[in-house]
């Protein structure tokens, strides 16, 4: 998989779409957008969101770039009685996703404060808008 660069303006546009479509849900959520080595690069917290939903969002951004693999992967691997607990930087619960376009991977994004299904829901959506290069809100 090609490597590329996730700029800040890329990163930015992708948590402002998060936190707009989470609005419009009626979802007070915390947002981290990571680089492809799993480095914070936009942090957000909305306002009502839960303090811990911060470190929540950056641990699953976190897990899905160091792994490559989204979050729901490992929380449907522990529900199915895989023991991952103990392994680095897992977090096994929904939210978290790769940030790919065009085969290249650019990092990744973490979700934290609602529902793990809609957290997943909403971060695969936003994922699939980066991925097609439909990313305007900028």
């Amino acid at each position: 998989m090609e490597r590329r660069t996730l700029t800040f303006a890329q990163a930015e546009a992708i948590a402002r779409a998060a936190m707009d479509d989470a609005r419009q849900e009626g979802l007070e959520l915390a947002i981290a957008i990571v680089d492809d080595g799993g480095w914070s690069h936009v942090q957000m917290r909305m306002d009502g969101a839960f303090p811990a939903a911060v470190d929540a969002a950056l641990a699953k951004a976190r897990s899905a770039a160091l792994f490559r693999r989204p979050t729901s992967d490992f929380s449907r691997r522990v529900k199915e009685g895989m023991p991952l607990a103990h392994l680095p930087h897992v977090v096994p619960l929904g939210g978290g996703v790769l940030l790919e376009r065009n085969g290249a991977f650019f990092g990744a994004m973490g979700l934290s404060g609602a529902r793990e299904d809609t957290e997943t829901e909403l971060a695969e959506r936003i994922a699939a808008e980066f991925a097609s290069d439909r990313m305007v809100r900028v």
